[in-house]
Order: C-alpha cells, then structure tokens, then sequence
C-alpha cells in the first residue's frame, strides 16, 4: 500500500478491508469440505462472478451506487472511481481468483498454507505498518516495520497450520519450506511491482514452497 492510499483510507476503513480479506479464509475451508472437482468449479465461478461484477460496475450506474453505499468506506479511491472508465478490480477479487489459481495449479496443502501465510502476513503489514511504521521499506508508503509483521504473521500461521495444533486437516508442508515461501512473500508484497500484490505475493509463495519442498524430497 503507498503513501497515497493511506492517505485515501481511513484506518477505520483499512481494519474493515484487512477483516473482510481474512474472511476469505472461508475459500480455503470450503475447498477443504467440498469433494473434487467441484471445489474447484465452484471457485473459478466466484471468481468469474467477483470479475463480472467489477466489470458490471464499471459501466451500470445502479450497481456502481451500490458498491459505493455499502463497501466505499473500505475501498480505495482507484477502487471505487471508475463509473465509465477501464474496469478496476479491487482487492477482494483478486483475493478470489488468487485463491483459485493456487488451488488449480499447485497441491491442496502448497495453496492453502500459501493463501493463509499471505492473508494474515499482509493484514498485518498494512495495520502495524500505519500505525508504527517509521522506516522506510521497498516501495514508496511500504515500512521495514510493516515488513517485519507480515514476516512474523505468516509464519506464525503457515506454523499453526501445518502443527497439528488446529482442528484441520494436517497439511504436509515442511516448516523450512513454509518460512522460505513467508520470505519471498513478504518481499513480493513490499515490492514496487506493476501487478498486485494479493496475486503476485500468493504465487510466489507457492512456488518458492513447491520449490523448496521438491528440494527436500
């Protein structure tokens, strides 16, 4: 997130946008309690769902007022000024169809742990980072402090998930593997980098995961 984009949102509004993006965590649940193939199927149809709609409010009037009445307070203001322009995808899109390309590409344990590291990592990035960031990281408005939680969030949670601890399913992810693919994460997401972050980061996750995990083998 740049220095121009916290200015655009309010930290009521980025708490708000962090908690909507960790209940996406619901996708990976899902996928866990929906039998093949059709948790797939169901996730490339949210995701051509959330892509049509930002689509739809690019250039229908009524649902571009509706996503401004009720989710303008927790988007950005590249989000949400786009009535007659090019589409603009906003961040719980791309959380969705990222999602859906892991899952496709990469085994269920490789995307979930992926997903989740990234989700929480980044939630704390942007929240910490605005409130106690005071080194400059990467990028323009990134801090060395935001990336230091998105570091420590993500692999507190790839941990938890891949313990045992939790009531879930065990997912056979190497810790080694789960804190190399924290690290190009957190670098990904710190990064000036023209795509975004809630797809690139994700991506580059699972496969320095995939990476280390074959190295391991």
């Amino acid at each position: 997130m740049t220095r121009q984009d916290a200015a655009q949102l309010e930290y009521q509004g980025e708490i708000y946008r962090k908690l909507l993006h960790l209940l996406a965590m619901a996708h990976p649940v899902g996928y866990l309690l929906v039998p093949a193939p059709w948790n797939l199927a169901i996730m490339v149809v949210l995701s051509a769902s959330a892509l049509g709609l930002d689509l739809l409010r690019s250039r229908h009037p009524a649902t571009h007022r509706f996503f401004e009445r009720f989710l303008g307070f927790m988007m950005r203001r590249s989000e949400r000024e786009v009535l007659g322009t090019r589409p603009v995808f906003n961040g719980a899109t791309w959380v969705t169809v990222s999602f859906t390309l892991l899952a496709a590409l990469f085994p269920t344990s490789v995307a979930i742990v992926s997903f989740a590291l990234f989700m929480f990592g980044d939630a704390a990035a942007a929240l910490i980072g605005r409130q106690f960031g005071r080194t400059p990281g990467l990028r323009k408005g990134a801090t060395l402090e935001g990336s230091v939680a998105f570091f420590f969030a993500g692999c507190g949670v790839a941990w938890l998930l891949i313990s045992g601890i939790l009531p879930w399913p065990l997912l056979p992810v190497p810790m080694a593997a789960a804190a190399g693919a924290t690290v190009v994460a957190t670098l990904l997401e710190a990064a000036p980098l023209p795509l975004n972050d809630n797809l690139v980061a994700p991506l580059g996750a699972a496969l320095t995961m995939a990476g280390i995990m074959g190295l391991l083998a």
